[in-house]
């Protein structure tokens, strides 16, 4: 009954919000973060068009209002129309948002950017640097789009499943102009879904990227058997590093400290849906990483070396971006980094003036 009130003020709120005018919105991947996209989308009474690849997928949305592969039971809102075909769904779109895998995003926008509509804001919300060339994902997006395009990123502690669920929710969306962050913002927010305005890209892409390899080493410390000490203390210095690194590419501290930056690292070192998470837990219980990466996709995995390279490149000591790093390509032994990290030589607990 609880859950039943929940979901019809949530409903109320969203459909009478005089600073909203419908437009048309545009979703690109039928995996669970889209769904969660289309859900908001389509209970804003957005007009949605949800591009999913497998035409049998999408027109099971369409008939059902449910996605029959993911988050499948959960009944999605009325306003949404699933398609396979991507210039359908591209079509008039104001608002693109893209829940495709950050690897494949670039090469979608190559392939597809003559129907992607210029004007339109192209909002990501894939979590990643891009792998191929060691760079930023909106880096790889503008050279894919070969043209001018207004780009956000959209990021923050957030499972899908509790998105469409209507637990209270908040996000941050970043864009190069103001404006642009607050048009997603507007777009998206609803009294159970709440979306703070950035300008901080590289801070939100960044924290959004870099916490992945923070909560493996998490993972390995619960699986260790360590204590909260242990995680409080991991975590808490993790922050530090990840505003380190933020701030010498070009990000902003506060960015770290917010949604897209601790935020996102809690959620995804302490929550028992989190891929990477669960990855350090079955490293540490004795796993092999290949068996791990059969089984799931760990963002994580791959962008720890990227981390360490950005690090290396900008001349920083980050400890645990390097012992994670280390780890998962084999040079350093879960047991011996205990040892590795506690007998470094002693410090102060920030840089004195």
């Amino acid at each position: 009954m609880a859950a039943q009130a929940a979901g019809a003020a949530f409903e109320k709120d969203i459909h009478h919000d005089p600073k909203q005018k419908p437009q048309k919105v545009c979703v690109l991947g039928g995996g669970n973060f889209g769904t969660a996209m289309a859900f908001l989308a389509a209970s804003k009474s957005h007009s949605v068009r949800w591009y999913c690849r497998d035409a049998t997928q999408a027109a099971t949305i369409t008939s059902t209002r449910r996605n029959p592969r993911y988050l499948s039971d959960i009944e999605l809102p009325e306003g949404l129309e699933a398609t396979a075909d991507v210039a359908e769904a591209l079509e008039g779109a104001t608002l693109v948002i893209s829940a495709l895998p950050a690897q494949a995003t670039p090469h979608f926008i190559e392939k597809h950017r003559g129907d992607i509509p210029s004007h339109a804001i192209f909002c990501c919300t894939s979590k990643g640097l891009y792998l191929e060339e060691g760079c930023f994902l909106s880096e790889a997006m503008l050279r894919a789009f070969q043209r001018p395009q207004t780009l956000a990123f959209l990021s923050g502690p957030s499972f899908a499943r509790q998105i469409c669920e209507r637990h209270p929710t908040a996000l941050v969306c970043a864009s190069a102009k103001l404006a642009d962050a607050v048009q997603v913002q507007f777009a998206l927010s609803s009294k159970r879904f709440r979306v703070y305005a950035s300008q901080d890209t590289v801070g939100v892409e960044l924290g959004g990227a870099l916490k992945n390899p923070l909560a493996i080493g998490a993972g390995m410390i619960e699986g260790a058997g360590f204590g909260i000490n242990t995680l409080a203390a991991f975590v808490t210095r993790a922050t530090r590093e990840l505003t380190v690194l933020c701030v010498a590419m070009g990000g902003r501290p506060e960015t770290i400290s917010g949604l897209a930056g601790v935020g996102d690292l809690m959620l995804t070192a302490f929550g028992d849906l989190s891929r990477n998470r669960n990855c350090g837990l079955r490293l540490a219980k004795g796993e092999s990483l290949d068996t791990i990466l059969q089984s799931c996709t760990v963002e994580g995995v791959p962008t720890a070396s990227v981390a360490k390279a950005f690090a290396t490149k900008c001349n920083l000591d980050l400890p645990l971006f390097t012992a994670v790093a280390m780890i998962l390509d084999g040079r350093l032994q879960v047991e011996d980094a205990l040892d590795h990290l506690m007998s470094r030589p002693l410090g102060t607990e920030v840089p004195l003036l």
